[in-house]
């Protein structure tokens, strides 16, 4: 059965229907949410209220986009608000200290074979994605991970397409700087 089957039972009144949808999308929106909360027991909190809120307003889903496009939305401005107010990761480039991620002369050789250690590089990654505003690194993951095309990662986010485009292209010179001074 498709989303819709389901919603449309919860909107008539089958509270059980709800359930599958939690099921079906609980891991994706898990993942999105743990970008911005690197405590599992508070990302799984954020999760439960992205389902909450998406259950509130099940009636506003119009269906001109995907269900999981609409969930991903609620989930994108879920993180981004508790992120906010948390105020953990607003750290700017400038701000950051290059030696933060320095690397001992064994890994650098590893990073550079990069072919038989991707692993490293790949959590060397995700130490410069944390270090990122909650927004930009929702929309790293949207884009790269759930490999979302920019469309859909535009309406989760709320942003124009080309404004989504330019963000993500600025994440990645950013990304790219950081990176560059972790291995250097």
């Amino acid at each position: 059965m498709d989303d819709k089957y389901y919603i449309d039972k919860v909107l008539k009144g089958d509270l059980i229907a709800y359930t599958p949808l939690v099921e079906r999308h609980q891991k994706y929106v898990y993942a999105l949410v743990k970008r911005t909360c690197p405590h599992p027991a508070e990302a799984e909190e954020l999760a439960q209220d992205v389902f909450v809120k998406a259950y509130e307003h099940l009636r506003e889903f119009r269906g001109a986009a995907a269900f999981t496009t609409w969930l991903y939305r609620i989930a994108f401005n879920t993180a981004v608000s508790h992120a906010r107010k948390k105020r953990r990761y607003g750290v700017s480039i400038d701000k950051i200290d290059p030696h933060t991620f320095a690397v001992s002369d064994q890994e650098l050789q590893d990073i550079r074979e990069e072919a038989m250690h991707k692993e490293r590089a790949y959590n060397i990654l995700d130490r410069i994605l944390s270090t990122l505003p909650a927004d930009e690194q929702l929309l790293v993951s949207l884009y790269y991970k759930e490999n979302l095309k920019m469309e859909e990662v535009a309406y989760i986010s709320g942003l124009s397409l080309s404004n989504a485009k330019i963000k993500i292209h600025r994440i990645r010179k950013k990304l790219h700087l950081l990176y560059e001074s972790t291995i250097i």
